[in-house]
């Protein structure tokens, strides 16, 4: 019998006439030495967010002193200031806006820039050659489809958080003042007594159109928000017609081809399903780069001596070209990819890198070159290299 067995030596009650029941208690485990860690004090530098946030202030004022010092004229200051004040206010708009309401957010904000028509506008107003005007018709027309159906695909998102239980709403009450501002604006312009309500009322429409993103900040104001934005969107087109006073035949075709694109847009947002909104968004936002680059090179176009535009006005045209090649073909991928026709996985190529680098130099290379004031065949061939790299990139 082995004694050493701790389930042998349970069970065994005798052993050659020897009473071994009960066993033995095992002995008690050996109690381990805890060993003393010494915890050294975390050592707070209280001064090293001063010296980041003194930094960065620093940089700030180093950045705009600079583009301060190298603006050529009035003109490029007044627009950098513009620049400058959108990006601040639109970090501070978005900053608390919700999770939830991320892709109602991206909808109203893609139906706000379909302001792009009044590039279109202007173009159609002015042109003095076909292709102007049909890059200005292009312009309008996509961009009008934009804004009707992302205000509709807006609103459907927002259908979504709505509880039966919720309170009756009354947002078309805002109507009335929107209706009110559109007959005071319209009768004042027509007047022709009062020529900076223009210009009051192009600053209303911005102020409308940046309540409407901040009122996607939360659920109780969404709604709103998405009624600022609309009122602010048909304040912008209003205000652009009465500052190009254009002649009958002009306004009756802007008329018709906003029309054309908004009842376009009508009937793709009223059919979407609720499970393709995102994609949506994603595809109707290609549309805004298309109407950006296509009035960029429009105005290009419709200018009587290119070479005597300003280095503001070509780095404008330059930039929109660009920025709306990027703008278009992201947002077909972004369809692509949500909508399941795309894989997730990105580019794996292996000389993604060196792909890339020589498409961003060619972009760079080509602004260079329309930045430089070439002649017109010169310009239109660097224009039209900048916006195939850059939709590449």
């Amino acid at each position: 019998i082995d004694h050493k067995d701790d389930a042998v030596r349970g069970m065994l009650t005798v052993e050659k006439g020897n009473l071994m029941w009960p066993a033995p208690l095992p002995p008690p485990p050996v109690a381990k030495k805890e060993e003393v860690k010494v915890i050294e004090p975390e050592v707070i530098d209280y001064r090293l967010p001063y010296v980041q946030g003194s930094k960065q202030a620093g940089y700030l004022a180093a950045g705009v002193l600079g583009a301060g010092c190298i603006s050529p004229d009035p003109a490029f200051s007044a627009m950098f200031t513009t620049f400058a004040l959108s990006n601040i206010i639109g970090v501070q708009v978005v900053l608390g806006v919700s999770h939830a309401l991320h892709s109602p957010l991206m909808a109203v904000t893609n139906a706000i820039s379909g302001t792009t028509a009044l590039g279109g506008m202007h173009l159609l107003a002015h042109s003095n050659s076909a292709s102007a005007t049909t890059l200005g018709a292009l312009a309008t027309t996509l961009s009008t489809v934009n804004i009707v159906g992302g205000f509709i695909v807006t609103k459907k998102m927002l259908d979504m958080f709505k509880r039966p239980t919720d309170p009756p709403e009354y947002y078309h009450l805002y109507g009335i003042p929107a209706a009110g501002s559109m007959a005071f604006y319209t009768a004042g312009s027509m007047s022709g007594h009062v020529p900076e309500i223009d210009s009051a009322a192009a600053t209303l429409a911005g102020l409308l159109c940046i309540g409407g993103i901040g009122g996607l900040s939360s659920q109780s104001t969404a709604r709103l928000g998405a009624a600022s934005g609309q009122a602010g969107v048909a304040l912008g087109v209003a205000s652009t017609l009465g500052h190009l006073h254009p002649d009958a035949a002009t306004t009756a075709k802007i008329a018709g081809l906003m029309a054309i694109g908004g009842a376009a847009g009508k009937y793709i947002g009223d059919r979407v399903e609720p499970t393709s909104l995102p994609q949506t968004v994603a595809a109707f936002h290609s549309l805004v780069g298309v109407a950006a680059s296509a009035a960029a090179v429009g105005d290009f176009i419709n200018a009587p001596v290119v070479a005597e535009l300003d280095k503001v006005h070509l780095a404008s045209i330059y930039l929109a070209t660009v920025i709306g090649s990027v703008t278009c073909t992201g947002s077909l991928v972004a369809f692509g990819k949500l909508d399941g026709r795309m894989g997730s996985a990105p580019m794996s190529h292996p000389a993604r890198d060196q792909i890339n680098l020589g498409l961003g130099a060619a972009t760079l290379g080509a602004g260079a070159i329309v930045m430089g004031g070439p002649e017109f065949g010169t310009g239109i061939a660097a224009l039209g290299g900048a916006l195939a790299t850059s939709g590449a990139l």
